[in-house]
């Protein structure tokens, strides 16, 4: 590995621009290992979670779980794995668990972390995780936020396939967490 120490600014001082609830801008002064000082700003975002939960049908054939929801900066409805924030002082693997049962009503009896990556580190300090759920249980029904209106649907592995990356299956979240799951399937 490169030595890396000619690339990495110094951090002088941070503050806290603009507190939107879901995410906060945060404007930071910082200094190149040259002298340059320049300011920067960033979203402070919580870590995020998405699940692609599994089922098999008795012909041995995968499907997957969906959910299809009006999603507010689309101003339209579009079809994605189940995902959401990972709250203060909680696991990936556990907000990973709460919003599978929130948003579909099912439980993972396995829970596998299969991928993980930065959303844009250009600005961003968050992580995003993919888990995929197994072995699901039907429970009681979904225990949605507040103000989260979903319908659960399930799709063959086949038609997704053909259709992830077109509306309304291009959440780009989405399509991350898909790559992750041909990778961990073998498919890619």
């Amino acid at each position: 590995m490169s030595d890396d120490a000619h690339l990495i600014w110094t951090n002088l001082d941070s503050r806290l621009s603009y507190d939107a609830g879901l995410f906060r801008l945060v404007t930071s002064r910082r200094r190149s290992p040259g002298g340059r000082e320049a300011s920067f700003i960033s979203v402070d975002s919580p870590n995020w979670v998405t699940i692609i939960p599994e089922l098999t049908d008795e012909t041995g054939q995968r499907r997957l779980l969906l959910v299809r929801q009006f999603r507010h900066g689309a101003q339209r409805v579009g079809l994605e794995f189940p995902a959401g924030a990972v709250d203060p002082g909680e696991s990936a693997r556990d907000a990973a668990a709460r919003e599978l049962l929130e948003e579909t009503g099912y439980e993972a009896a396995k829970l596998i972390e299969i991928g993980s990556v930065s959303p844009n580190p250009a600005f961003m300090a968050n992580k995003t995780y993919t888990y995929l759920a197994r072995d699901l249980t039907r429970t009681d029904g979904q225990h949605l936020d507040e103000h989260e209106i979903l319908d659960v649907q399930i799709f063959y592995e086949s038609e997704l396939e053909k259709s992830i990356g077109l509306a309304p299956f291009d959440s780009a979240i989405t399509i991350q967490a898909w790559f992750f799951y041909l990778r961990w399937v073998g498919r890619v």
